[in-house]
């Protein structure tokens, strides 16, 4: 968390409030979240041209040509404001032409900003496989067919092989197929499935993405799409309104609902918690 619809949601925003602002004054006050660890010093006076996303990654270019890599990771937040009191979890405050500022929040400290060198490419510091809302069926179905005895659930939290699918929406996903998170990938067709995560992604990038935990979006607002999961962290399943089943796949856990996603023939459930 973050997940893709979040940092969708964030890039977006950035897009209609913070390009072609300069960028006045830098302050970095924990610089180990900067890599090389070099400050950011160097952006005053330039400005953004325009940002992008791989995944859960952001691509930040300015009109110099500096290229920047952000990863929330687990806690980060990136947004804007005027009249802000940062507290000290906010470790990168850009202050920017029209009196806003960028603050980047961190209470764990686990994000970082990757700053590209002249004549390498963003793809070499995003250590993810294809987009999941760029793959073409094409592509997608040689994933499924190289991954086809892995668990669904395992198979979409693989940022190696899709990028931007975290446990909300891998849980959300397999409830929209009507299918137990543990059915092998290569058991599903691949246009079903391909279709099912776009779905999924794009409904929560409609309602600013997931708020459940640190998640805010570019002005500091919550996302909406956790009025809408239908099993992630519920305690009901919203549709049919049988329990929640919680149990741990790849290590994470999972909500799935027993009615409404049974297992196929011969495939097991995921572990339940103890």
């Amino acid at each position: 968390m973050p997940e893709l619809p979040e940092v969708e949601t964030i890039v977006r925003g950035l897009r209609r409030c913070a390009v072609n602002k300069r960028i006045k004054k830098v302050k970095v006050s924990f610089a180990k979240i900067i890599s090389p660890p070099r400050g950011l010093a160097f952006l005053a006076g330039d400005s953004f041209s325009s940002f992008g996303r791989h995944g859960k990654y952001l691509k930040l270019t300015t009109r110099q040509g500096v290229r920047l890599v952000v990863h929330l990771r687990m806690t980060g937040q990136l947004f804007m404001a005027k009249n802000y009191t940062p507290d000290r979890h906010v470790h990168i405050i850009l202050e920017l032409s029209g009196g806003e500022k960028l603050y980047y929040r961190d209470i764990r400290k686990f994000g970082r900003w990757v700053v590209v060198p002249p004549g390498k490419d963003f793809a070499d510091y995003i250590n993810a496989g294809v987009d999941a809302l760029a793959v073409s069926l094409a592509a997608f179905t040689k994933l499924v067919q190289k991954n086809k005895n892995k668990a669904l659930k395992v198979f979409l939290l693989d940022q190696t092989i899709i990028a931007g699918v975290g446990n909300i929406y891998a849980d959300e996903t397999a409830f929209r197929l009507k299918l137990n998170p543990q059915v092998p990938v290569g058991a599903i067709p691949p246009r079903k499935l391909l279709s099912a995560v776009v779905a999924v992604l794009k409904l929560g990038i409609k309602n600013k993405g997931t708020s459940v935990s640190d998640y805010i979006t570019s002005t500091g607002a919550r996302g909406n799409f956790q009025n809408l999961l239908n099993v992630y962290q519920q305690k009901n399943c919203r549709r049919c309104g049988t329990p929640i089943q919680r149990g741990k796949l790849a290590g994470r856990t999972t909500h799935f609902c027993p009615k409404c996603q049974p297992c196929l023939t011969g495939a097991g459930r995921a572990a339940p918690e103890d």
